[in-house]
């Protein structure tokens, strides 16, 4: 069985500092991206995707979240954070806007090391057609 590969990083992404607890993203976000042109591959592949259809008391909202492979390393953010979360763009200049949920390394400390972080399309902020 193979283990986990580091991925090939066929995509560009930008990535800005996102919104505090409880505050709303704003697309597009005002100024530079504070890590521009990141190497990455947008996918799910053999990871687990995960929907949900909200807590236990209501219906809730459908989510469908993507995986966004990095180097290690890179400097992105989600909700263990203590100040904000992530706003990516992702392929960087497509306009196709991603909050990152949660953000983790595979591989710690071995060779094969890369982050993940867990990302899911921001709701009416893509342009049809999708680039």
């Amino acid at each position: 069985m193979i283990g986990y590969q580091v991925p090939t990083f066929n995509l560009r992404c930008n990535i800005w500092t996102g919104p505090g607890p409880n505050q709303t993203p704003v697309i597009p976000p005002p100024g530079s991206p504070r890590v521009a042109n990141v190497p990455c591959q947008l996918t799910y592949g053999r990871r687990v995707n995960t929907m949900s259809t909200g807590g236990t008391g209501g219906a809730g909202v459908l989510v469908q979240t993507m995986n966004l492979q990095l180097p290690k390393l890179t400097d992105i953010r989600g909700i263990q954070d203590t100040i904000a979360v992530d706003i990516v763009e992702c392929p960087a200049g497509s306009g196709r806007w991603y909050l990152v949920g949660f953000v983790d390394d595979i591989g710690k400390g071995f060779n094969n090391e890369h982050r993940t972080a867990g990302i899911f399309a921001i709701p009416q902020t893509w342009v049809a057609p999708y680039p």
